[in-house]
């Protein structure tokens, strides 16, 4: 059996938090002395999000295409995403061979097969039960999950039973929310762990090596940055400009096409990974709707508020305030004023230490058996 150990993740996304969990998974493997490599696997519904407008009219969804197309024209939608992503897809080890499907993966032979983290494990994503993601292709040692998220959905009847089926092949599960684990503990006969997502399992130091500034930047700037995956409301926007006007900071957003709310001062295109963790490291407040924009917050220290999701998946975010002790930053729906610019991250940081501890144990458990 070879030595080589493999994992099954979404990394090939317009997404900051998927990038840099995939990364960080390969990286808190590489500390605990395994070399990893992710598999190419392309899961065909996931992949609609990035799919560029050729692809779209060859599929026979022309008008889907033309809205593509037009956006990459109008608002360089196209060309900001390969600014910011392109080079670091790159950058990560992935087999040269491209998989669709658990069938081509069937001759793989593994040490260890990983799945995870991010929602690998959520049907709306992955377009029902992905078996992929469940790790029923080829032969290996061992079969184990890090910190899998099926973000707020709740298994159907039918679910449960392919879950059951699957998961009896796994030598050791872990998951990334409470919810998670009441929903997968049922279906199994070992113990279900619940395990940080592994962006806060690498430390801030570690981010911060990994930062870089972005071009024309001196270091010194004060800001509030705003990372939203969705439009917001007026009134939420409201509340974003009389915080800037209070505090005398410029609202800068994190985007990849050009459209500009006139609410914003400076929008921040085509960003990498990379300088999105400077930009949230170095802001003085964040504003954000995204699970990974909370978690870089927290673990780079930076005083933060979490808006409600517009496309669900509340649960995740809290789950995580809720594990360090700052569930007040979850800014409930009708609120008429923003959190503190204002916080003491003292007994967050030592929560985060005592999980990243645990977690990385749990690690390195499943690992060896």
């Amino acid at each position: 059996m070879t030595k080589k150990n493999y994992l099954l993740t979404f990394h090939m996304t317009w997404s900051y938090g998927a990038c840099l969990q995939a990364y960080a998974t390969l990286e808190a493997l590489k500390a605990l002395g395994r070399e990893t490599e992710i598999l190419n696997f392309i899961n065909p519904h996931e992949k609609k999000g990035n799919e560029r407008p050729l692809e779209l009219i060859r599929g026979g969804d022309i008008k889907a295409g033309l809205v593509a197309a037009a956006k990459n024209i109008v608002f360089k939608r196209d060309k900001l995403h390969a600014r910011a992503f392109e080079h670091f897809h790159a950058s990560l080890p992935r087999s040269e061979r491209v998989f669709t499907s658990c069938e081509q993966m069937g001759d793989l032979e593994a040490d260890t097969l990983i799945v995870g983290s991010d929602q690998v494990w959520n049907p709306f994503i992955t377009g029902g039960i992905e078996p992929a993601f469940f790790l029923q292709f080829g032969h290996a040692r061992r079969r184990i999950s890090i910190a899998s998220s099926l973000g707020s959905h709740c298994y159907s009847e039918q679910e449960q039973r392919e879950v059951a089926e699957y998961l009896n092949s796994f030598d050791a599960v872990s998951v990334r929310e409470a919810h998670a684990v009441e929903q997968v503990a049922p279906l199994v006969d070992k113990p279900v762990f619940r395990c940080l997502d592994p962006t806060l399992l690498l430390d801030r130091s570690y981010w911060r090596a990994f930062s870089r500034k972005p071009e024309g930047f001196s270091g010194d700037e004060r800001y509030i940055l705003v990372f939203n995956l969705a439009s917001r409301s007026d009134a939420e926007m409201a509340l974003w400009k009389r915080l800037s006007h209070e505090t005398q900071l410029p609202l800068w957003r994190i985007n990849n096409n050009t459209y500009k709310d006139k609410v914003f001062d400076k929008l921040l295109l085509g960003m990498t990974p990379e300088e999105f963790v400077w930009l949230v490291d170095h802001a003085s407040y964040v504003i954000t709707d995204s699970f990974h924009g909370t978690a870089f917050s927290v673990n780079m220290g930076t005083p933060f508020v979490s808006m409600e999701p517009i496309r669900g998946n509340r649960a995740r975010i809290v789950d995580l305030l809720d594990l360090i002790g700052l569930q007040d930053r979850m800014l409930e729906g009708g609120a008429d004023e923003l959190p503190s610019i204002d916080l003491d991250f003292t007994s967050a940081d030592r929560s985060l230490d005592e999980e990243r501890t645990r977690c990385m144990a749990w690690i390195e458990g499943a690992l060896n058996g």
